[in-house]
């Protein structure tokens, strides 16, 4: 039997959006908050003399903040905004009756620090999908997202891959 949303799925993976760019560049300030929420008084995230002195010679952001910098603006609206790879799986599924949704598993891998100063950006390529799965929650597909997060030096700093299940009720 043909499935052809499976078909459609993966007729989509390689496809990549962005680079969508943070709307902040990396700061001390949000750093110091950061810490002070997640009590982490690592040295290397605000005692700039310490800093100074280690092999990455200043500051650096903690690698987890890395979605922090990149999370798109809530208010205003934008207007003119363009789907990313997530949004326009969200709309296939959800129009192909797979409205239902929960997030599986992520993971980050990372690769270069975060500097006072660093401009982030990233984009989402279509990883892969699963043929049509049946599960406690429902039927649907497991649909994973690559975010690849980079700074304004094109370097790599963190690879992302997101994976969520899109289901129906049984």
């Amino acid at each position: 039997m043909s499935d052809e949303l499976y078909d459609k799925l993966q007729s989509m993976i390689g496809q990549v959006t962005g680079p969508y760019p943070a709307n902040d560049e990396v700061n001390a300030p949000m750093i110091r908050h950061w810490c002070e929420a997640m009590q982490d008084g690592n040295p290397l995230y605000t005692d700039e003399e310490y800093a100074k002195n280690s092999k990455y010679g200043g500051i650096i952001a903690p690698p987890q903040m890395v979605q922090a910098y990149t999370v798109p603006c809530l208010w205003p609206a934008d207007e003119d905004k363009v789907l990313n790879t997530l949004e326009i799986l969200t709309e296939l599924m959800d129009g192909s009756g797979f409205p239902y949704v929960v997030a599986t598993t992520t993971s980050h891998e990372y690769f270069t620090p975060m500097l006072p100063g660093d401009k982030l950006s990233y984009t989402l390529e279509f990883a892969s999908a699963s043929p049509l799965k049946k599960t406690g929650l429902g039927q649907g597909y497991f649909l994973t997202v690559l975010y690849t997060y980079k700074n304004q030096n094109d370097e790599v700093v963190c690879k992302q891959p997101f994976t969520i299940f899109k289901f129906k009720l049984n």
